[in-house]
């Protein structure tokens, strides 16, 4: 048995806690705040008191670590799952329409129906899909962005307009020309192409912080594990080769077997020692962050009879229906609509009262029946930190590092998959299993 000081209380963090424990290690977790999931939390909006979580998120079936790990802290049950992929878009002039993928038929022929049925796509926009399958396939370098790949896959225009850039930009929170295609070839490979249901979509019926937090809690003390809430770690001291010590905010100091940083880019820099982590700064430096902008709207009525769509044509990509996400597991009025943008970088340069009315004009284009109603209340949330991305050709750092106490973890981590709740899970279990072999 090995004792383990994990930093940071994200899905990173957690999971390299919840799987040390599986393997039968001593773990002291720290959290400079006072709840745990990181940059997945929920707050109550004090005017109607309904949960809202600083961005929505969406689960995908082949979240296989993320599953394993909520269905360990006995909340996996509170994630729900679409029987069959289906996505209905709306467009302010053409109107609805729905992309679905039979579930009768293996993947990928199920994508192909798919795309027949789709109207918002013709023919010729779909004859070119069949160029991706050896693509595929290929390793694709670190410089090629998304944007070359498709064109090099000569995806056309309209399929890009109202499906590989809304893709990319939901599942990679960057812009098609600034993200790179090995990150969406792995989303390719792992959500459509691997099995028929590896796409389908999922959903948390209550906030993030109700999801995760008093059961991560619970797990812990039940299986005797240290949690320190509301302190920081402040420097890690080299003290050997072979030995680190880590000095938190409270005056602790650890000396453990191993330490498992979950923190982001930013924070780590902040307490490494140049030597021996320089070209690990170096690094860190060079993350940028990118935003994720969620509007919550409440209308005196409902508007929306489905829990999501997609927006196209707009600077919103996604409406939620807060209620029918829920259905009663946790607070939510009837009128209660997010708004969710991706890599909204100009967006969220703007005051929130513009952002809020832009949204309300931009949902009302698309769903004719909010036209109807009238907005009491608005809130804009912007995580300004949602993801940090790496400039084209860099390449994220490893799980080890020039020490051998010193483990990464974290959605930024070289995970393969793009930086979301699946790439930390798993990233924090891959630096776990590694303290068990060392």
């Amino acid at each position: 048995m090995k004792s383990v000081v994990v930093i940071g209380g994200g899905f990173a963090g957690l999971a390299a806690t919840v799987k040390l424990t599986e393997l039968g290690h001593q773990v002291t977790l720290i959290e400079r705040r006072q709840i745990l999931g990181g940059r997945a939390f929920s707050i109550t909006d004090p005017v109607t008191g309904d949960t809202i979580d600083n961005g929505q998120h969406l689960f995908m079936k082949c979240y296989w670590a993320t599953l394993h790990l909520l269905k360990t802290l006995g909340t996996h049950e509170n994630i729900v799952f679409q029987n069959e992929f289906h996505l209905e878009y709306r467009h302010p002039s053409t109107g609805a329409t729905t992309l679905r993928f039979p579930k009768y038929l293996p993947a990928p022929l199920n994508v192909l129906v798919g795309f027949l049925r789709f109207k918002a796509v013709t023919m010729k926009d779909i004859v070119p899909l069949a160029k991706l399958k050896p693509e595929l396939k290929k390793t694709l370098p670190p410089h090629l962005s998304v944007a070359q790949w498709l064109t090099q896959c000569k995806q056309t225009t309209r399929l890009q307009e109202v499906f590989w850039n809304p893709l990319c930009l939901a599942a990679l929170n960057q812009m098609p020309h600034q993200a790179p295609a090995q990150h969406l070839q792995t989303v390719l490979n792992e959500a459509f192409f691997s099995s028929a249901d590896g796409s389908l979509l999922g959903y948390a019926r209550m906030g993030l912080s109700n999801l995760l937090f008093d059961q991560a809690k619970s797990y812990l003390t039940t299986h005797n594990q240290t949690l320190e809430l509301g302190v920081y770690a402040k420097k890690l001291e080299v003290t050997s080769p072979q030995k680190v010590r880590l000095h938190l905010s409270n005056g602790h100091i650890y000396s453990p077997d191993m330490i498992i940083s979950a923190l982001p880019p930013h924070a780590l820099a902040k307490i490494l020692p140049m030597d021996p982590f320089a070209d690990l700064l170096h690094l860190l430096i060079s993350y940028r962050p990118s935003p994720i902008l969620s509007v919550n709207l409440w209308y005196d009525r409902p508007t929306l009879d489905k829990p999501i769509i997609g927006m196209l044509g707009t600077k919103m990509e996604w409406a939620f229906h807060k209620a029918s996400l829920y259905q009663n597991h946790d607070k939510a009025s009837q009128g209660h609509i997010t708004l969710i943008a991706s890599a909204a970088h100009q967006l969220a340069q703007m005051p929130h009262k513009d952002i809020a009315e832009w949204a309300h004009q931009e949902f009302q284009s698309v769903v004719p029946e909010a036209q109807k109603a009238v907005l009491q209340h608005a809130r804009v949330i912007c995580e300004h930190r949602a993801t940090q991305t790496l400039p084209l050709g860099q390449i994220p750092p490893h799980t080890q590092t020039h020490h051998p106490q010193l483990l990464l973890a974290g959605d930024w981590v070289n995970t393969g998959l793009p930086a979301t709740i699946e790439s930390a899970v798993r990233s924090g279990f891959q630096a776990a299993e590694i303290v068990d072999k060392t």
